[in-house]
């Protein structure tokens, strides 16, 4: 199989999560690369990101924190939600849209040991991938089975409209917050 295919799907893993994952997993499907592969690939490219930025808000995050009161108090509220929910934010942050890099970064820089981010990296990367995996591949089957015989085109245009409205309506209103 075409390694370079492996490398779009590491790199890919790091800048963009559900759109590299089901991607890879249609190439895998399309013979480009090997399903398993794929999969290894893209666990390993997520894994590493998290671990890039919680190490990078562990190493450099005080120091950032002591320079803005904004980022101290954003540090504190998440301090005290890992106090009062910290096993389901850990279970939970890669499915928060637009948090999958700030989390790990606060996370870092928070109380939290590595050994528990280890543990809860794994475990809901382990999930996510599960879940967006099914969905892809599912999804995505019946997707192409609607538009091969001609059934449904509007449905299926539908459907994908509401579903991009949705992630469109979840970006906005997040990037409103903060």
């Amino acid at each position: 199989m075409n390694p370079i295919g492996y490398l779009g799907i590491f790199v890919g893993a790091f800048l963009e999560g559900e759109v590299v994952y089901i991607s890879a997993i249609q190439a895998a499907r399309a013979g480009y690369v090997d399903f398993y592969g794929a999969i290894a690939t893209f666990f390993l490219g997520t894994f590493f990101t998290d671990w890039f930025y919680f190490l990078t808000g562990r190493r450099q995050g005080r120091h950032y924190l002591e320079r803005s009161e904004k980022l101290q108090r954003k540090a504190a509220q998440i301090d005290q939600l890992m106090y009062k929910h910290g096993t389901l934010l850990l279970l939970s942050y890669r499915f928060i849209y637009g948090f999958r890099i700030v989390l790990p970064l606060l996370f870092g820089v928070s109380k939290l040991s590595i050994k528990r981010f280890l543990g809860f990296s794994l475990l809901s990367t382990s999930i996510w991938m599960s879940v967006y995996g099914w969905i892809g591949y599912y999804f995505t089957t019946w997707l192409m089975e609607q538009l091969k015989s001609g059934r449904g085109v509007i449905g299926v245009l539908v459907v994908a409209g509401l579903i991009g409205l949705v992630f469109w309506v979840k970006g906005f209103t997040t990037s409103k917050k903060y």
